[in-house]
Formats: structure tokens, C-alpha cells, sequence
């Protein structure tokens, strides 16, 4: 009897288990379809701001894919795109934006991009109607947009190339936004910024 209530948990515990990897093999194509389906420049509509996706600690100098993003957030900024540009209090980032001549920026002393983009939804006019510009990494396509979804922001994801990795390494950030997309749906996706950022 003992043996037969072992043998039915076991089986269990392996349906959970396949039932879990399933999910995030699902959760993971979801996530490189979103990667590959970026907005070309042209596409992107005017919004209220530009949210420039910091980094999680000081870059000095700049690494390789944070600078790409500011690039790609100069180059929405002369096209007038949005008249503002939001990122985090970062020195590094700060001295770009301000050298390639953006006028009007507002720094957010936020260390996760939940908490970027709840402070950058605060700054924004009620007006505005959330409408913001988020350059990301493409791989954090898919979660910047459920994420900015429960924040409230109608954005749009202006995903950068993002510096070539080795092979392990973009599968790792893949399985990673796969989780935090896939936990986002159960616990909230402004609580997944440790593993999603």
C-alpha cells in the first residue's frame, strides 16, 4: 500500500516537472519571437518620453549594449520621437545623453526596471496617456511589454542589437527572461525585476 501511494507521488512529481518545462520551452519561444519582431526606427509612433533601460549597477564606461541604447535613444530624440528622455541615475549614461544633446532628461534613482519604469510613469503627465518609448535589449522584448502593461504604459519596445554573445550566453538570458516572464504571470510581473533585468 505504502509503495503503491510512493509510486502514484512519484508520478506525479514527474507530470509537475514535465508539465513545468513545457511551460517555460512555450514561455521561451514566446520570448525570441518577441526578440526577432522589433520595431524598425520608422515604425516608432511619438510618445511622451523615451525610457532608456539602465543599467543595474555603474557602468564606467559605458558597456558595449548600454551604449547602443543610448544611441538609439539620441537618435528617437532628434527625430522627435518624444520630447524627454527618463533613465536611470547612472553618471555614465547621464554624460552620453547630455554630450549628444539631450535637453530634457530626467534621472530615476530606481536599481531594477520595475522600478524604472514605475518611477518614469509617475513623471509623465496624466495627459500623456502613458505613451512611452522603452529602448531595450531585444531578448527583454516580451517581458518589458507585460511588464509596462502592469505598469500601466502604453509602450513600445524600440529593442537594440544587442553586442554579440557566445552561444551560452544568449540561451541563458533566454531561459532567464523565460522565467521571469513566466513567474510574472502568476506573482506579478513588477516582483520578477531580479531575474528579468
Amino acid at each position: 500500500m505504502l509503495f503503491t501511494v510512493f509510486r502514484w507521488f512519484r508520478r506525479l512529481v514527474y507530470l509537475v516537472v514535465l508539465v513545468l518545462f513545457v511551460y517555460l520551452v512555450v514561455t521561451s519561444a514566446q520570448v525570441v519571437v518577441a526578440s526577432r519582431s522589433p520595431l524598425a526606427f520608422a515604425q516608432v509612433k511619438p510618445a511622451a518620453a523615451i525610457v532608456v533601460i539602465g543599467s543595474a549597477t555603474r557602468a564606467t564606461p559605458l558597456t558595449a549594449d548600454l551604449k547602443l541604447r543610448c544611441q538609439e535613444a539620441v537618435s528617437l530624440y532628434r527625430a522627435k520621437r518624444a520630447a524627454k528622455v527618463i533613465t536611470t541615475a547612472d553618471p555614465s549614461v547621464e554624460s552620453y545623453l547630455r554630450a549628444h544633446g539631450i535637453r530634457h532628461l530626467s534621472l530615476v534613482p530606481a536599481s531594477d526596471i520595475p522600478g524604472q519604469l514605475s518611477a518614469a510613469r509617475r513623471l509623465l503627465p496624466s495627459s500623456a496617456g502613458g505613451k512611452v518609448i522603452i529602448v531595450a535589449d531585444p531578448l527583454q522584448t516580451k517581458w518589458l511589454q507585460e511588464l509596462a502593461t502592469a505598469e500601466h504604459l502604453h509602450a513600445q519596445i524600440a529593442a537594440v542589437p544587442e553586442p554579440k554573445g557566445s552561444f551560452w550566453h544568449d540561451v541563458g538570458t533566454i531561459w532567464g527572461q523565460a522565467v521571469a516572464v513566466g513567474l510574472g504571470r502568476f506573482v506579478g510581473y513588477e516582483n520578477t525585476g531580479w531575474i528579468g533585468g
